[in-house]
């Protein structure tokens, strides 16, 4: 056995034009940055094999997959006799994947899943905790959000630290800057109403600005606030979701005048009819993600992306849902430390920066987006950081589950019939929603 440490982290601070060795290339989206893997400073305190092996890895395709497979050949580079498999599994498919390929010998070594499936996988043994001694190294590299996503927080106050985060997501305002300037943008949801309207009488009844409202991921952002998270400040109380508070109900008027105003039931503006009229060009605002970039930009269109306008009551934007895509060590694997020493690579600001130039999403730490090369991807990720410095993680406990129907249900009543009980509805969603 050995232990292989190499230089510290990289300095806060250091820009990416002062790193040596970097070099320009490509693939079929984009231009990326390609570090010398002698330049990549990488620390663990883990003990490896000398050993000839080879790391099985899942990922999505169509951007991660690049990414596993240039970090891998750098983590290579390092430590020649340990090899990067790369196996297209997607991260929404891992989850129960290697729930059924794990036990059968057949499963991955490490693999990428979205955190508020934490607590599944953990109950199912699939997953491997990070070693104690690898706290402080994940602790310094993500953020303080990132890292509560990826730990496990149980009801009587307990954690475990699971997953390695590699990026966080939310959704924030995209805008057609051909059809609305970020200046023209109202910074307030009843600002926002009154812009429909006037939008509406000005174009024939088009609609201005649509979100998929019966959806709990994108509507939760009116009942949360910044003291009022989903099943509390760890997400861990299984006895409330605290999402029908009076702080609630009262944002809910937002959800109200908006939905009185844009007339459309919940099952016409599913995220994918509202994401088609954007990518069309004919939608001028639209609540979307980091996954729809390259499609936005695929369909030639002049897009900017911003923060959400803010709630009654409130000067900031709205308070909503993080998602933190982590590597995960299975349980089944037969070389956990080295599974774990490449999840922890792929933490480095090195490895953030080149998924981000990659994948077009955000890093899982806060020393990465001043140094991202392509200017485009830069202004996106910019914007998309306005939003998530409001998010929050999802809840990853196992009953989390509850939350999504219940309140999916909840959501699309009060938008579907304005004469609905807001409180009423809320209360019985959060019945749903608890285990009492």
């Amino acid at each position: 056995m050995r232990k292989r440490i190499l230089a510290s982290v990289l300095v806060l601070t250091m820009a990416a034009s002062a790193l040596t060795g970097c070099t320009r290339h490509s693939s079929s989206t984009r231009e990326y940055t390609d570090f010398e893997a002698k330049d990549i400073k990488f620390e663990t305190n883990l003990d490896l094999t000398n050993d000839n092996i080879t790391l099985t890895v899942w990922e999505s395709k169509e951007g991660p997959d690049t990414f596993i497979k240039e970090a891998g050949k750098k983590f290579t580079e390092l430590y020649p006799n340990i090899k990067i498999k790369y196996v297209n599994v997607e991260s929404t498919d891992a989850n129960s994947k290697i729930a059924l390929d794990g036990p059968a010998g057949t499963g991955a070594d490490l693999f990428a899943c979205a955190h508020n499936n934490i607590g599944v996988m953990a109950a199912s043994s699939s997953i491997e905790p990070v070693p104690e001694s690898e706290y402080d190294v994940i602790e310094k590299s993500c953020t303080a959000s990132a890292l509560q996503g990826a730990t496990l927080t149980e009801s009587d106050g307990t954690s475990t630290l699971y997953g390695y985060p590699v990026s966080v997501e939310t959704y924030a305002l995209f805008y057609n800057k051909d059809l609305i300037s970020k200046e023209e943008i109202p910074t307030t949801m009843e600002d926002m109403v009154a812009y429909i309207e006037k939008y509406q009488k000005d174009n024939g009844g088009e609609q201005a600005f649509l979100f998929d409202a019966g959806n709990a991921y994108y509507s939760v952002m009116f009942t949360s606030t910044p003291d009022i998270h989903l099943y509390g400040e760890t997400g861990s109380d299984v006895t409330n979701t605290y999402m029908n508070s009076a702080d609630s109900v009262k944002q809910m008027n937002d959800f109200v005048n908006l939905a009185k105003v844009i007339n459309m039931n919940t099952g016409d503006i599913d995220y994918k009819h509202n994401d088609s009229l954007f990518a069309a060009g004919t939608l001028p605002m639209d609540v979307s993600g980091a996954w729809n970039i390259n499609v936005f930009e695929e369909s030639g269109i002049n897009f900017g992306i911003t923060a959400i306008p803010s709630l009654t009551g409130s000067d900031q934007p709205p308070t909503n849902f993080m998602g933190v895509r982590c590597m995960f060590v299975s349980s089944y694997s037969e070389h956990k430390n080295e599974a774990a020493a490449f999840a922890e690579f792929l933490m480095t600001p090195e490895m953030q920066q080149l998924r981000c130039e990659i994948t077009s999403t955000m890093p899982a730490r806060d020393d990465v987006l001043e140094n991202v090369n392509n200017e485009k991807i830069k202004e996106y990720l910019e914007g998309l950081n306005e939003q998530i410095q409001y998010s929050y993680p999802m809840p990853n406990m196992a009953s989390a589950s509850l939350f999504w129907s219940a309140f999916g249900s909840a959501y699309s009543n009060i938008w579907n019939d304005s004469s609905t009980d807001v409180q009423k509805e809320l209360d019985t969603a959060n019945k749903s929603a608890t285990k009492n």
